[in-house]
């Protein structure tokens, strides 16, 4: 048994390009720039994306140069000529699914800020923890009272008020019975 099968997510790295097949598939080719890791000097490896139906059609709709998507799909492999003649082997993701990871107002916000607004980063934040101070916790038995001042804490939650479940009423009616009293009758279809 074979799998091939591929799931990326990515920023589109241009705006998507629709066209049609001469059979009248719509199809919609982009690229993906896929990031190697959580930083920002991290590599990034480049996919070329192909879509078709209405999946390509939504795509070409929705999406512009910069959203955040994630892909799933499969690796495909094509041959073509270059311009000089030699024979050149590219790989293409044919993507199933395209899922937006953000909503557009985002991206609209995100490209209206300047760019100018964005911090530079210091030295602490590029040495690896991503701007988060990173520090060793204190044994419980070290604690003191003023480091446990110093500490800031979470909000603590309402404590929850139970209540008891109902007790059980005793029912309105005698169960106990004297049939003599209920008197005879022939046409009890009980007896």
């Amino acid at each position: 048994m074979y799998f091939n099968r591929i799931t990326l997510v990515g920023r589109l790295t241009r705006d998507p390009e629709l066209r049609t097949t001469p059979e009248g598939t719509s199809l919609v080719r982009f690229g993906l720039a896929v990031s190697r890791g959580s930083r920002p000097e991290d590599e990034t490896d480049f996919f070329e994306i192909v879509a078709f139906g209405t999946t390509a059609e939504t795509v070409a709709n929705y999406m512009t140069k910069g959203r955040l998507v994630l892909v799933e799909g499969r690796v495909q492999t094509r041959t073509y000529t270059a311009g000089d003649g030699t024979q050149r082997k590219a790989w293409d993701v044919i993507a199933n699914v395209v899922r937006f990871l953000e909503p557009r107002s985002a991206v609209e916000a995100a490209a209206a800020a300047p760019a100018a607004a964005e911090p530079e980063p210091t030295p602490v934040e590029s040495g690896g923890y991503d701007a988060i101070t990173m520090e060793e916790p204190e044994p419980p038995a070290a604690r003191t009272s003023a480091s446990r001042s110093a500490t800031p804490r979470a909000p603590q939650r309402p404590a929850r008020t139970s209540t008891p479940p109902p007790q059980e009423e005793e029912p309105d009616f005698d169960l106990d019975f004297d049939p003599e009293e209920m008197g005879d009758s022939d046409d009890d279809p009980f007896r």
